[in-house]
């Protein structure tokens, strides 16, 4: 259910309320509202970026690209793969290894609550770092050249290649019967 949606039903009760107010109704309501938030799961991509396809293929029609930290309204899931809506509207698939499920702290007990990453930590988070790991691992390893793996991420390969690829393997789909 979208954000939208919980709108519209909120401001259709509130109609009703207005028109025959009672406690009761308020906290019927209110309790309604409180389940439908808790009840529609929230999805966020934690990879540099991913694509959202037609079918849930690896070589499927790319509707677009999802962005590190996009959420994404989960709509139901098929052989590792999750039907999601974007926040545009777009509605495809996306591989359950690109998202994880956005966990809400309704409390912070004696502890600052922090809401938002700096550039640095979402590009290291993408990579599946963070500040003090990159750097352990650079010093550990100081022959490596980080650029080249930054630029081996960009490559991108054409779907048609991928179904090719994943045919010849017997991957995915064309792995046959166990």
């Amino acid at each position: 259910m979208t954000l939208n949606t919980i709108l519209r039903i909120c401001c259709y009760f509130r109609r009703w309320v207005m028109k025959k107010p009672s406690r009761i109704t308020l906290v019927v309501s209110g309790t309604f509202l409180l389940a439908t938030l808790l009840i529609a799961e929230t999805l966020v991509v934690k990879i540099r970026a991913t694509n959202l396809r037609k079918e849930p293929k690896f070589y499927a029609q790319t509707l677009t690209v999802l962005k590190t930290g996009e959420r994404l309204e989960k709509l139901g899931t098929q052989d590792g793969w999750i039907r999601v809506k974007t926040s545009l509207g777009l509605t495809g698939w996306i591989h359950s290894s690109a998202v994880e499920t956005k966990k809400f702290s309704l409390f912070s007990v004696n502890q600052p609550l922090k809401t938002g990453a700096t550039a640095d930590e979402v590009v290291l988070a993408a990579k599946g770092f963070n500040k003090k790991v990159e750097e352990e691992y650079k010093a550990k390893h100081p022959n490596i050249n980080f650029a080249l793996v930054d630029k081996m991420l960009m490559i991108e390969i054409p779907p048609s290649e991928m179904e090719a690829f994943l045919e010849r393997g017997r991957l995915g789909e064309f792995r046959g019967a166990k």
